[in-house]
């Protein structure tokens, strides 16, 4: 899905020099724009006083303190060259627009254009553009570009062109958070199944289902599986980071940037083929080991964890005849009220849930999520009541088709979200029992078929 770009129209008048035509970024300018936005990111109230000249007391009401700090951007290749892409469709050139799936799980493009008569530097059209989008993001309070925690790397372009009979800067900004789409692909089947052990029977990777016999004389203790209550795992960044470093600490079973316990584990699954496999057939290959190995759980049904981080690995044959084999990490804990990422933060009484909602479209008629089959950034609210006459909260789904809600425990709720004008509702509750802990939250939206 093309992103949208947020065009600004900024007119400004220089009187020396004289326009010519634009050059390509070097890797030196990229680098000395993103440090522009870092610049703000790491000392935002000193930033806007200086070069905004907001006052304290303005900025402290929008909760930007002396010692307000975000984490720096990096700068990504990539992201880079959508960002040439954007800036180019912005000034009215063509190009060739790519379809591929998204490959992170957040991704947001802004920016703007400068005009002006005469000449203006890039480096002084980029100052406008970010101090705009700087002081709009204040004002509205919303911080979901120059000062977002949602992305951790930037890609920026900047192209030239007219705007009427006036010269003009066409600025692209695309941003993208550091986990992959697969990640959360991942998950969304993990609580799929959480939810409901039984979809394991109906799951299948390339025509393969499970097959109830086998697995019930696989592991006679199996029945016991079915009987838990698993609550929805979600995704911790630090965890993730973890999975991937091998950073949990083996005395204290910690790991660096997590607040509570964790616990590891890998999964190695043989293939033939080379690095990256497809989800589902991690996924199954997963699912296979965890019901061979019950009750020692992994992830999938484990109980008393909260959160999971995961990372996956493809280490060749010898070259004699041996196959190669994938290695899914994982590494899960219970959190001790993790501040630093909002979705993975346990609540330390009972009077806030967590929802892990997920939207997608039922293209097989099976009722269950496949990776490719989520609705992204598609937004859904949450209503106290089945008239839908007091919005509660609302979120967007993101690449993967996930979104996040922390509510009010012990309340009824009603989630709903409306596609290609057909509502769609949660029918696993319908607002008819109290919702006490974290709850796993599916949409499900079944696509009208073709007519020939």
């Amino acid at each position: 899905m093309k992103i949208h770009i947020i065009h600004t129209l900024i007119s400004a008048m220089v009187f020396w020099g004289v326009y010519g035509p634009a050059a390509a970024l070097s890797a030196e300018d990229d680098q000395y724009f993103l440090d522009r936005i870092n610049e703000i990111r790491t000392a935002p109230y000193n930033y806007a006083i200086e070069h905004l000249e907001c006052t304290p007391d303005f900025l402290k009401a929008k909760g930007i303190k002396p010692d307000t700090t975000f984490a720096r951007y990096t700068l990504d290749e990539r992201l880079t060259a959508m960002a040439e892409d954007e800036s180019q469709l912005m000034a009215g050139e063509e190009i060739t627009v790519s379809e591929a799936p998204p490959y992170y799980r957040l991704t947001a493009s802004t920016g703007g254009v400068v005009s002006f008569f005469n000449f203006m530097s890039r480096e002084t059209a980029f100052k406008i553009v970010i101090n705009y989008l700087f002081k709009k993001e204040l004002d509205n309070e919303s911080f979901d570009h120059i000062l977002s925690k949602d992305y951790s790397s930037a890609g920026i372009a900047i192209s030239a062109g007219k705007v009427g009979s006036g010269n003009a800067w066409f600025v692209a900004i695309c941003l993208r958070s550091a986990e992959l789409v697969s990640e959360i692909q991942m998950l969304n089947l993990i609580n799929d199944v959480r939810s409901n052990p039984n979809n394991i029977w109906t799951y299948e990777y390339n025509g393969t289902k499970m097959n109830q016999a086998d697995v019930f004389s696989l592991n006679s203790g199996i029945c016991d599986l079915f009987a838990g209550k698993y609550e929805p795992l979600f995704f911790n960044a630090d965890l993730s980071v973890s999975a991937s470093q091998a950073e949990t600490d083996p005395e204290t079973g910690n790991c660096h940037g997590y607040e509570g316990e964790v616990v590891r584990s890998e999964v190695a699954i043989r293939s033939e083929e080379e690095w990256s496999q497809p989800v589902e057939f991690l996924f199954f290959s997963l699912l296979f080991q965890e019901l061979a190995s019950w009750p020692q759980g992994l992830v999938v049904f484990s109980n008393g964890i909260q959160d999971v981080g995961s990372s996956s690995t493809f280490q060749p044959g010898d070259g004699d005849g041996e196959i190669g084999f994938s290695i899914l990490s994982f590494v899960v804990g219970k959190s001790n009220l993790n501040a630093g990422n909002n979705e993975s933060a346990g609540s330390e009484d009972a009077t806030t849930v967590r929802i892990y909602g997920l939207l997608f479209s039922d293209i097989d008629g099976k009722g269950l999520y496949a990776p490719g089959y989520e609705l992204i950034k598609q937004t859904v609210k949450v209503y106290d009541d089945e008239m839908q006459e007091q919005e509660i909260q609302s979120a967007v789904t993101d690449n993967a088709g996930h979104f996040f809600m922390e509510l009010p425990a012990n309340q009824q709720y009603y989630f709903t979200a409306t596609i290609d004008g057909v509502p769609v509702s949660w029918e696993g509750n319908d607002g008819n029992h109290l919702i006490t802990t974290d709850q796993f939250v599916k949409l499900t939206h079944t696509p009208t078929p073709d007519v020939p």
